[in-house]
């Protein structure tokens, strides 16, 4: 009995580690089709100090090409800009400033691989998380 219940947890524990993603609800396989995500700028005096997607921490947050991203600031209509400065993951200029709606909107289209960006408030802080494309 004692062995019957030992393989019984092991077995649920594999199970369990193997369906658990550790990476944001945005890291599903990019054979599934484009998708739309919205990240969430947080600012305190000015600065932004976290980036969030449904909630969750979107620092590395990983997409797929053909995918759109959407960026605002969270419960204000600060004016703001992010900055892909070694190459952007689309097409165009890399730095964009946010439109009359409070929001950055871009269609990723780049290499697998890692774009480390900057955001920064107009006339305040910045914050540099990570865009990266799943092959």
């Amino acid at each position: 009995m004692k062995i019957t219940s030992t393989i019984l947890v092991s077995t649920l524990f594999l199970a369990g580690v193997l369906l658990t993603d550790d990476q944001p609800m945005a890291q599903d396989a990019c054979d599934e089709g484009a998708s739309s995500y919205k990240l969430m700028i947080h600012v305190s005096e000015n600065r932004p100090n976290r980036v969030t997607h449904k909630g969750e921490d979107a620092t590395d947050f990983y997409v797929c090409n053909g995918d759109e991203v959407e960026w605002q600031v969270v419960g204000s209509g600060k004016q703001f800009w992010i900055d892909f400065i070694n190459g952007a993951p689309f097409s165009g200029d890399g730095k964009k400033n946010s439109n009359n709606n409070g929001k950055v909107s871009v269609v990723i289209g780049g290499e697998a691989q890692s774009y480390k960006y900057d955001i920064g408030i107009v006339d305040g802080g910045v914050l540099d998380p990570q865009i990266i494309i799943r092959d």
